[in-house]
């Protein structure tokens, strides 16, 4: 492929990248707009319309992926949705989830004592994280992100690690939205999701591009640590 392809899809991308931070952001100041006295009203209320409001700018930036792709003629299908994997790809999305459950429960979260509770808070929020980011995420940054970077030329290496870094940069749109954009916090949260992503990416791979296996293991990981994965970075940045 020519330079000037190349060059296009990372325009392409970094373009994606900037328009998905811009929804969480304006999805968030709405929702403090609308609903700033029930976010003071205790953390759980703030988590709640946070993380609504973030899921819904996941759904926009969806929308507008599928629009995108009707004007190109193409499919979520060529992106590997609802495509076969081998048997590697669901043990691969296991182990990687298996691993980020466990590094969760053990370090950020290992004094939260109500990760099994049963409550409608619980449930609402682990679902819509689980489903929505679980689903939009992996179609964007592993399904669509890549695609157009194997179109393009570039190798097995690149494609695992540009998706990553730009989902890194990505998550420090939280940073933005709440108003304690740390230097520690937006790291954090650059690195981890970056590092996530990367494994992502390779499960991808690894399934033979087909985005299945790594959308039911991301989905597993959101819906155990959720919302009080959320709710540990609100109150580290309160503390800020």
């Amino acid at each position: 492929m020519s330079y000037v392809s190349r060059t296009r899809c990372l325009i392409t991308l970094v373009i994606g990248s900037l328009l998905f931070v811009v929804c969480v952001v304006v999805f968030n100041m709405i929702s403090k707009m609308l609903f700033g006295t029930m976010m003071a009203s205790g953390l759980r209320a703030r988590a709640t319309v946070e993380l609504t409001a973030t899921m819904l700018s996941e759904i926009v930036v969806f929308v507008l992926l599928l629009w995108y792709f009707k004007r190109r003629g193409m499919a979520l299908r060529q992106i590997g949705l609802w495509a076969s994997s081998p048997v590697r790809g669901w043990v691969a999305a296991a182990i990687v989830a298996g691993v980020f459950i466990w590094f969760n429960l053990v370090l950020p979260l290992s004094n939260e004592m109500n990760l099994a509770e049963i409550s409608l808070f619980h449930i609402y929020n682990s679902l819509i994280a689980s489903v929505v980011a679980g689903f939009v995420e992996e179609i964007f940054f592993r399904g669509f992100f890549m695609t157009e970077l194997a179109g393009a030329g570039f190798g097995k290496t690149a494609q695992v690690a540009i998706p990553a870094i730009l989902y890194g940069l990505v998550h420090s749109a939280w940073g933005l939205t709440s108003g304690m954009s740390t230097v520690q916090m937006m790291g954090s949260a650059i690195i981890g999701t970056a590092v996530f992503g990367t494994f992502c990416s390779m499960v991808y791979l690894v399934s033979r591009r087909s985005l299945m296996p790594i959308i039911f293991g991301h989905a597993a990981i959101d819906f155990v640590i959720e919302p009080w994965m959320f709710m540990v970075a609100i109150t580290i940045a309160q503390g800020q």
